[in-house]
């Protein structure tokens, strides 16, 4: 055979093999077209996290090695007395930008320069959301999580994937001989604060998680309960039971509170507090009546109360509604959820003494939402610079989602400009047309300031926040290896 002849035959054979070669690294289908995934080259199996056990190691490494990274640089042998852990449910950091100017904007400044109260914080970081099933995860999962240490599948509260209990920091808290508490601005039931204290596989299954509330541990022993959700404790149960009644008798020094006015008159009480001041999710505070408390005046009235307790506390409080404001994509009540909830954290800032009482702000998880464009400085945030237009020379707002009920459309199916219709409570946006907005995956922030807080920067695992909590307030978090790192790091 001529060498011309035998060169492009092996070329031919060379450029035969390469699809063969890159198929050999492709992974087998699935049913339905489904991909298998790729093997994991790092952390463990995907049979060991679905355990409480895989997680809980995972957390004690972790803060050793913090503990390790920072010994040469930071010296802190202050112990938390108190704990505050602040959650903005679905606060992208998207969403912190927009509202730093919205919350300018409203004081009548150009409203970019704005300061929000986590920006006095001294540590910040980012954490990863994802639960055991999903890249962009529930706030079911992300509660284990950041209240529990464990991370599990979405839909559950306080069990592993497996279905271990898993006790929160609450618990920990209680065992440690502080008073504990929670505020939200959503059901109490809801799958956030759930994590503070229930255990239940379905996130839905409000009723018992009501019940697991009043009857079991922590729950029964919270001095403060705050947020919306009374439903669930009467009206909407099938049991036959009076939860609220119940929960009376079990703290005869108790005080229950309706109204903002009820909620002013417990404070001259000395028993727990229960405050339900709507049948499901408050309101939004754009939409609230006069006699709802807003989230700064009930974190005013838990920390007040909690602080009574000489040994110290930890209350979770939230500011749900951002989430709500998200999945509805109507971005002017997120963001002003979002500065109530900024207005609650100034408030925990002005009660409390950094030397004595860590707080840390975080997310579960993001939301679609973008800033984009060119916009002029002071643009309306929840407007638009008209300058701005895509290549058919419509204009387009400066805030968007990528999934959502609206997409700016005339009858055409053309894309027109927003702006005749853009309000502070309007639709916004979005590129692809779903029932509702979606979560998203990205990294969420952390904001930490008091003692320890130099732990919690850089980029970490959501469930190894309740660990570094822990580990700073010396709490009894019933994990033993953990308990033998902590006192050997804190002696």
């Amino acid at each position: 055979m001529p060498p011309q002849t035998l060169g492009q035959l092996l070329s031919l054979l060379v450029l035969l093999g390469l699809p063969m070669a890159f198929c050999a690294n492709v992974p087998p289908l699935l049913k339905h077209g489904r991909e298998e995934p790729t093997p994991r080259s790092t952390g463990g199996s995907a049979v060991e996290e679905l355990t409480a056990s895989y997680w809980l190691k995972q957390a004690r490494d972790q803060v050793a090695a913090r503990l390790d990274r920072t010994q040469d640089t930071v010296t802190d042998g202050r112990r938390a007395k108190n704990i505050i852990m602040m959650l903005g449910d679905g606060l992208s950091i998207t969403t912190l930008t927009a509202a730093r100017i919205l919350k300018g904007q409203r004081q009548g400044r150009s409203g970019e320069e704005t300061k929000l109260a986590v920006e006095e914080f001294p540590y910040s970081g980012l954490c990863k959301t994802y639960c055991t099933n999903e890249q962009a995860p529930d706030s079911a999962c992300t509660a284990t999580a950041y209240l529990g240490g464990v991370k599990t599948s979405s839909g559950i509260v306080g069990q592993s994937a497996t279905g271990e209990k898993v006790d929160s920091l609450s618990m920990w808290a209680h065992r440690s001989g502080k008073a504990t508490g929670l505020v939200t601005t959503t059901r109490v039931t809801d799958a956030s604060p759930a994590a503070a204290y229930a255990h239940v596989p379905r996130r839905s299954d409000e009723l018992e998680i009501a019940r697991q509330l009043v009857d079991e541990e922590p729950g029964r022993h919270f001095k403060v309960i705050l947020g919306g959700g009374f439903g669930k404790f009467g009206l909407e149960r099938r049991d036959g039971r009076d939860l609220v009644q119940n929960w009376q008798s079990a703290h005869p020094e108790s005080c229950l509170a309706r109204s903002l006015s009820e909620l002013r008159g417990c404070v001259s009480s000395n028993g727990s507090m229960l405050g339900l001041f709507s049948d499901s999710h408050m309101a939004y505070h754009l939409a609230a009546h006069k006699e709802q408390p807003r989230l700064s005046e009930m974190t005013a009235v838990a920390i007040e109360r909690l602080s009574e307790h000489p040994d110290g506390y930890f209350v979770f409080i939230e500011g749900g509604r951002i989430d709500h404001g998200h999945h509805e994509t109507r971005v002017g009540y997120a963001l002003d959820e979002m500065l109530e909830f900024d207005a609650a954290i100034e408030m925990a800032l002005r009660l409390t003494d950094p030397k004595e009482t860590l707080i840390v702000v975080t997310a579960d998880h993001s939301h679609t939402l973008t800033m984009s464009g060119y916009a002029k400085r002071g643009t309306p945030i929840l407007g638009m610079d008209d300058l701005q237009r895509d290549v058919n020379g419509i204009q387009y707002s400066t805030l968007n989602y990528a999934i959502g009920k609206w997409q700016s459309q005339g009858k055409n199916g053309q894309r027109e400009s927003p702006g005749k219709t853009l309000s502070q409570t309007s639709f916004t946006p979005s590129y692809i047309n779903g029932r509702k907005g979606v979560h998203s995956g990205e990294d969420v922030a952390v904001f930490a300031i008091g003692p320890q807080s130099h732990l919690f920067g850089g980029i970490m695992e959501q469930n190894l926040l309740p660990h570094l909590m822990g580990y700073a307030a010396g709490l009894d978090s019933g994990d033993t290896a953990f308990e033998v790192q902590r006192k050997v790091d804190t002696s």
